[in-house]
């Protein structure tokens, strides 16, 4: 039965409790539990400092973004009409859910006057955009990117040598390492096909963008790409992903992302702050979701193609920080079975670095949104710092604690370089030698002696 989409809203309510209360904790966190200085904000400064840098060839290549409230249609334009259900990939496998969610979709898109605002809420509201046939449709949309199918852009067989050769080399061997994005049945000559196509798209992004660095963990983002929009479309899509969300993690160097990860520790001071003093007890940093935030999630969920195209319909549609504020909710719900984890930096490490398979993504998507709502990026930047300035004093400790061990062991070893001891002259102890076996054969024979007369 078809749904009227004028009838459903944009958000779909997640039936049942939020699971270990995360959603709770979001909700009951103090506004201000710390009354510090608020300075520049991080993403204040960051455009002041990119209005002071001239405008590069990149700069030029990123679209303005549009704001919430720009119209999805310009004049003259026609909205892309989404196929039917039957039509669309494994149509079988699609729950009751996820149709009513493809006939919302379908009913805004043929709205006029849809905005950008609602087709960002479209992608983040409960199941995303559900199919990927969808989403080839909508994330160059998403990206200010033009519906009009792009010129076949030539050369791609030859861009690699317009890069370094070391990063080149680098690249072939994170490509080969992401084989488990694609489908299971692929046959080696398809394995092949694609790892030659994620390697074109990733040198391209790299060619053209002069500025961008090549990180490790770029490639499952290219990957997860190319899955959805192929090659020749793909190649816009992951540039725009690159320039819009992805810049700072391929700048020289991780400092700045070394610094924003701490947003997940001034985050749990306000949600879960037994669990941030547990964190700090074993001495952890937040570094065990760099990879999480540096991938979207792509390294770790990239056989789970499903969870994972619809994390990034959430990503596209929000800010750049997001997957912080996720990070933070997934460690609170997260947080008995951190607490009942051997209490040193190793195990729970572990432990935070191994994500479950079957975390309730849909109700921690909301929880971030919320979470996001009530304590944005700036209004707790300073604490931000304040953990990183941490984080660099508890470094200088330990480096100057790994020298003055190496300097003790050092010690140690000159102080047990082995001393001679003086040796008897060889005839010397030759003649001590035959004293004594000559003694020991005389008693023997005064014992015989001695014996045989007493018989």
């Amino acid at each position: 039965m078809e749904t009227d989409e004028d009838d459903l809203p944009l958000v779909q309510p997640v039936p049942g409790p939020l699971d270990n209360s995360v959603g709770e904790l979001v909700r009951n966190a103090p506004s201000n539990l710390r009354k510090r200085n608020i300075g520049l904000g991080l993403s204040e400064a960051s455009k002041r400092t990119e209005k002071r840098e001239s405008t590069s060839e990149s700069d030029a290549r990123l679209n303005s973004f549009p704001s919430d409230a720009t119209k999805i249609w310009g004049d003259g334009e026609i909205s892309p009409r989404i196929p039917g259900i039957e039509v669309l990939e494994s149509p079988e496998s699609l729950t009751a859910r996820e149709r009513m969610k493809i006939n919302i979709v379908r009913g805004c898109l043929s709205k006029p006057d849809l905005t950008f605002g609602e087709l960002r809420l479209l992608g983040c509201s409960s199941e995303g955009f559900v199919n990927d046939d969808i989403r080839r449709m909508l994330w160059p949309r998403l990206l200010g990117l033009s519906d009009r199918e792009p010129d076949p852009v030539n050369g791609l067989d030859t861009v690699h040598t317009k890069i370094p050769n070391e990063v080149y080399q680098q690249i072939l061997k994170d490509v080969v390492r992401s084989t488990s994005h694609f489908p299971q049945e692929s046959t080696e000559d398809e394995t092949t096909a694609l790892e030659n196509e994620m390697t074109q798209m990733i040198c391209w992004v790299l060619h053209r963008n002069k500025k961008l660095n090549y990180y490790q963990g770029y490639n499952d983002v290219a990957a997860t790409v190319l899955m959805v929009m192929g090659l020749q479309r793909g190649l816009q899509v992951l540039e725009q992903i690159s320039l819009r969300f992805l810049q700072r993690f391929m700048e020289a160097t991780m400092e700045k992302v070394n610094q924003e990860l701490f947003f997940i520790f001034a985050l749990l001071e306000r949600v879960h702050p037994t669990l941030l003093q547990h964190l700090e007890n074993v001495e952890l940093f937040p570094h065990f979701a760099l990879a999480e935030y540096t991938t979207w999630y792509a390294h770790k969920y990239s056989e789970h193609r499903k969870l994972l195209h619809r994390l990034f319909d959430y990503f596209l549609g929000s800010p750049p920080l997001m997957p912080l504020y996720l990070s933070t909710v997934i460690v609170a719900h997260r947080s008995t079975e951190i607490f009942n984890t051997t209490p040193d930096m190793g195990h729970t490490h572990k432990v935070l670095c191994t994500l479950p398979e079957d975390l309730p993504f849909e109700n921690l998507l909301v929880d971030a949104k919320d979470l996001y709502r009530k304590y944005p990026p700036d209004s707790i930047e300073n604490d931000v710092r304040d953990y990183d300035n941490k984080r660099r004093r508890k470094e200088q400790e330990w480096k100057r604690a790994a020298e003055k061990n190496r300097q003790e062991r050092e010690r140690r070893s000159r102080l047990q370089v082995a001393v001679p001891h003086p040796r008897l002259p060889y005839r010397v102890g030759s003649y001590r030698t035959i004293a004594v076996v000559t003694v020991l054969a005389l008693g023997i024979y005064a014992f015989l002696k001695s014996s045989s007369g007493l018989n």
